[in-house]
């Protein structure tokens, strides 16, 4: 028995880390990946203690690079969520904060060239086939790193990464709205019905209000440790993976769709103090929202479910817009999350979501081979 390495790139984009790989370094048979991928991070272990991942959902990812055929497109992305306790790799879905990663890595890489001040990279998620544009600082033929850009649930500040989701609806399901409906009313086993909006946009999300499930939407991650609730929380993301046709039996979600659809449990603005001991106040959001990603509540909020939130904060006849009931020039939306507040910039024609705007820093953390066993 002996090990194989693979050359790589350990990267944070936003608030997520992943292993990247370019496509030409892995094997040309993509069967063989996932257990290359579960062997990177370390999969199934809680500790992950023999691997590269983090114990949790946004610090056990993949992303695989590769120059494109595409017109108009730079590179191909194709993105890899493995989870921790259990020996799956899913492949069905984007990451919004590992997708701002990918610009800076292909200039450094050389997949693109480098333009000062800034380089737009065009970006193919091919998980979802949709495109992603990508505004990168450069200099001296590099991503820049340093900045004043500040995000929520990162330390200290670097450079600022504007990306642009291009007509994310229907990145999975084709639809915007799966279920074709705006407002579903789900039944729960073992609990009461509950009302919900399924939303397919940069990644299919499930929303409902913490009220219904009896918080108050201002938990952290104590809610991890409140077996009840996070059964409540799984089952009711388990149904709706069944009404949108991800498993044709809702308990085989927790095995087969664990990534997808991800859950934002909404209530209005509402103080509360951040996973960082920081004061967030009301009067700075428009909407209060906790992630829940592969069973455990998300210490921030992911980018594609940002874009999916702003998506349903403006489209009338969701539950989300009720709650909110925005202005109807508003395309800037502030979401309160677990560690501060998002800022997404929605351009929506009527219920045609024309693309979703974040700001994101990334880095490279290190680079060189990762080693696994045979």
């Amino acid at each position: 028995m002996y090990m194989k390495k693979y050359p790589c790139v350990y990267m944070r984009g936003g608030t997520s880390k992943a292993v990247f790989f370019h496509e030409k370094d892995l094997p040309k048979d993509k069967a063989l990946w996932n257990e290359i991928f579960l062997k990177v991070m370390g999969t199934p272990d809680i500790k992950q203690i023999d691997g590269m991942g983090g114990t949790v959902s946004s610090t056990s990812k993949v992303a695989v690079i590769s120059p494109s055929n595409h017109q108009g497109v730079d590179v191909d992305y194709n993105f890899f969520q493995v989870d921790i306790v259990i020996p799956r790799v899913d492949n069905s879905a984007n990451c919004g904060n590992i997708s701002s990663a990918v610009g800076p890595f292909a200039i450094d890489e050389g997949l693109v060239e480098a333009v000062e001040p800034i380089t737009v990279v065009r970006v193919l998620n091919t998980n979802t086939n949709k495109i992603i544009e990508e505004h990168v600082r450069v200099k001296n033929g590099k991503a820049m790193v340093h900045g004043d850009e500040i995000i929520k649930g990162v330390p200290g500040t670097g450079s600022r990464i504007d990306m642009y989701f291009e007509k994310p609806a229907g990145a999975v399901t084709e639809k915007l709205f799966p279920t074709g409906s705006k407002r579903d009313m789900l039944n729960i086993p073992g609990y009461d019905p509950i009302e919900v909006t399924i939303i397919d946009c940069a990644n299919p999300v499930v929303f409902f209000k913490a009220e219904d499930i009896g918080i108050k939407g201002t938990e952290l991650v104590e809610l991890n440790s409140n077996k009840d609730i996070m059964e409540h929380i799984e089952r009711i993301r388990s149904i709706s993976a069944q009404k949108i046709g991800f498993v044709q039996n809702w308990e085989d979600a927790r095995k087969t769709s664990t990534s997808i659809p991800k859950v934002s449990i909404i209530s209005k603005p509402q103080n509360y103090v951040d996973m960082d001991g920081n004061i967030v106040k009301a009067g700075d959001m428009d909407i209060c929202c906790r992630a829940v990603s592969v069973g455990k509540i998300h210490k921030a909020y992911p980018m594609t479910v940002a874009i999916a939130t702003g998506s349903a904060v403006k489209i009338k006849g969701t539950i989300v817009n009720n709650l909110i009931n925005p202005k109807e020039d508003q395309n800037i939306i502030a979401i309160g999350h677990s560690s501060g507040i998002t800022k997404v910039d929605m351009k929506i024609d009527g219920e045609e979501v024309i693309k979703g705007g974040v700001t994101r820093t990334a880095r490279r953390i290190m680079d060189g081979y990762v080693y696994v066993r045979d």
